[in-house]
């Protein structure tokens, strides 16, 4: 039961009050690590890496003045000397920790880069003391690179968790959260690696040691230096491993990304790109294997527009709607296309300043820890907050359930509808532009629903524009524009009025380029017309009519520049037959051409080359050509056939054979 009443029908949302109270643009800025913190991290990682080979430097003085020289009392003085470097290495740890406090991840990969690029330092000293010392380090070094490189390539890669078919059910029946957040994580490298580089690391040692024993033999070196050096060497080259490892492995901050994203320029057949409104052009999302999810999606929406969005469950919807907002979260696919609104690009992501444009709103709201006043103003002080708690407000209705959301210190304690709430009147808090609801009715109430398509209704004539990704029929009958998506494909995007007459009568459309390369997406669409056992005869003979129109309104040219590049198609089921229509506002065709397809139709034998219309004629009951002003199309009427009855008819011939 919903936690969420109210104690009359949802109301209308002023608009005054709306214009009135509206403050300045949100600003905003995309996450990014800032270049002086890179920088900052980097130097704090040299700072304790040279404490770390002052340490070892500390080891030539103990040797020489005491060992060698016998000075029993510098012994401790040096002792306590050497204390200065570890307190040092404490200090540019917390030092590094306080100054980037909360780029944990940046300050890791830094340090490692750092203790790396030192100890490439290191080794360039060596070499110009002698360049036998160097020979560890390079040995060393590059066994770490073909580790990491080659062999963790070959080496099995570790999961997290590994578990077993009969704890399966457990996690899986939703009794063990952290199991299955265990069990999808992602491997990072192969075990063996860490085993392999502590070899690595401690062959450094010993040939630093045996390196630089050899030399002090022949007189090159002090004895003294020998621990040190063997040191030295071992720490440059577990450095170089360790930064080897880093760059091996996926990097954690890509891990979940788009494989790629490719901006396309404006569309010069177009014009200038228009400066208001949301525009997506070419829209395509592809698999690895090239399979297309989304399909060259384009279509435009004005200013006070309030889109909705409807398919059947594996039509894109969800998909489409990351796709204009957040491409770089498709996971391993490639994006492609270019989406624009108000004329700025909003795939762009940038960690300067700017203004807030567009929210979407998925399924399962978000919340960060924070408690639920700062969930709802976004973090974004008092006057924000006063302004997201009278929207809240004005979409719950009751006070008690505001001053739940808002003073709830942990948001994943709230209710579905709750946290429903708190996301809807978040994203109208931060007053966008652009309105993006995935599946606005998962955990809401009806009452919630229609507050919610008043204040969105009450948005968009103060010129935003809203997109519901619903199959909700409360919120369709709030739009205005339908926009109908089917396997991935824009099939039609009408007045809502429109698409509703047509489908009361049982019509469906689809609105296509007049490209032969349209076939595929055509197929497609009727093949979903046909969805019962048994229809693959009848789906093949429709599709094969409807490639022989698509042909025909392929062949159509005009001497001007005017003719639209977009036609369309309908179809309706009738008893015994169906009907497809090409609807096309540039077809032309003659009583003389229809006679001369229609004898060709009629005197043709197997194998004889026909033209498209012929073919279309010939296969077809019936053939009816409108060509007036204000219509022009070709209606076709297709012989089916019931599979259910063919069933039976096969089940009863069975049936008396067998007797």
């Amino acid at each position: 039961m919903s936690d969420i009443s109210s104690s009359g029908e949802p109301s209308a949302v002023s608009l005054d009050a709306l214009n009135a109270s509206d403050p300045a643009p949100v600003r905003f800025r995309d996450r990014a690590t800032p270049l002086w913190a890179s920088l900052l991290s980097t130097l704090f990682s040299l700072g304790g890496g040279l404490c770390l080979f002052s340490v070892a430097l500390y080891t030539v003085f103990l040797f020489d003045l005491v060992a060698v020289q016998g000075q029993e009392i510098v012994a401790t003085l040096l002792t306590v000397c050497a204390l200065v470097p570890i307190l040092g290495i404490i200090i540019f740890e917390v030092g590094h920790a306080r100054a980037l406090a909360g780029f944990r991840y940046a300050r890791d990969r830094n340090y490692i880069a750092g203790k790396a690029l030192l100890g490439v330092f290191a080794a360039f000293i060596f070499s110009l003391l002698n360049p036998l010392l160097v020979a560890p380090f390079a040995v060393g070094a590059f066994g770490s690179w073909l580790l990491c490189y080659v062999g963790g390539k070959s080496l099995r890669l570790e999961p997290m968790w590994e578990f077993i078919p009969k704890e399966a059910p457990s996690f899986l029946g939703g009794r063990d959260r952290r199991a299955l957040e265990l069990a999808n994580a992602r491997p990072r490298d192969a075990s063996l690696l860490s085993g392999f580089q502590t070899a690595l690391g401690l062959f450094a040692l010993v040939g630093g040691c045996a390196a630089a024993s050899w030399l002090v033999a022949r007189e090159v070196l002090a004895p003294s230096a020998t621990g040190a050096i063997a040191l030295m060497t071992y720490w440059s080259v577990d450095a170089f491993a360790g930064f080897a490892r880093q760059m091996a492995v996926s990097d954690p901050e890509r891990e979940g990304r788009a494989a790629s994203i490719t901006i396309l320029p404006p569309d010069d057949t177009e014009g200038a790109e228009p400066d208001v409104g949301l525009q997506v052009s070419h829209l395509t999302v592809r698999r690895k294997d090239g399979q297309k999810l989304l399909a060259d999606l384009s279509f435009t929406a004005d200013p006070g527009a309030l889109i909705g969005l409807s398919g059947d469950g594996f039509s894109g919807k969800t998909l489409l709607m990351k796709a204009i907002l957040a491409p770089h979260d498709l996971s391993d696919l490639d994006v492609e296309g270019r989406v624009t609104l108000n004329g700025t690009n909003l795939w762009i992501r940038s960690g300067k300043d700017q203004d807030f444009a567009a929210v979407l709103v998925p399924p399962q709201p978000d919340y960060v820890p924070g408690g639920g006043a700062n969930n709802l103003s976004c973090f974004g002080g008092s006057a924000r907050l006063e302004r997201a708690r009278k929207i809240l407000k004005s979409l719950v209705f009751t006070s008690d359930v505001v001053e739940r959301i808002t003073d709830a210190g942990d948001v994943a304690h709230l209710s579905a509808t709750e946290r429903k709430a708190m996301a809807f009147a978040r994203a109208f808090a931060l007053r966008p532009r652009l309105y993006l609801f995935d599946r606005p009715e998962d955990g809401a109430s009806g009452k919630l629903l229609g507050a919610l398509a008043n204040r969105a209704i009450a948005d968009t004539k103060l010129g935003g524009i809203g997109l519901f990704a619903t199959e909700n029929r409360q919120l369709l009958d709030a739009c205005d524009k339908l926009l109908m998506l089917q396997n991935g494909r824009l099939i039609e995007y009408a007045a809502s009025s429109e698409v509703r007459a047509r489908q009361s009568a049982g019509w469906s459309k689809f609105v296509t380029e007049r490209d032969l390369d349209s076939e595929e997406a055509l197929d497609a669409w009727l093949g979903a017309q046909f969805r019962r056992d048994g229809d693959e005869g009848n789906r093949r003979a429709v599709c094969m009519i409807a490639n022989e129109l698509l042909s025909v309104a392929c062949a159509v040219t005009s001497e001007g520049d005017n003719i639209t590049d977009r036609i369309a198609f309908e179809f309706k089921h009738f008893a015994g037959h169906c009907q497809l229509r090409l609807l096309d506002p540039h077809l032309a065709l003659s009583s003389g051409a229809m006679a001369k397809a229609r004898a060709a139709a009629k005197t043709s034998v197997e194998g004889e080359r026909l033209s498209p219309l012929a073919k279309v004629i010939r296969d077809s009951l019936d053939v009816d050509v409108a060509d007036t002003d204000a219509s022009r199309h070709v209606t076709v009427s297709i012989k089916t056939y019931d599979p259910r009855k063919q069933t039976q008819r096969k089940a009863s011939y069975d049936d008396t054979t067998v007797r």
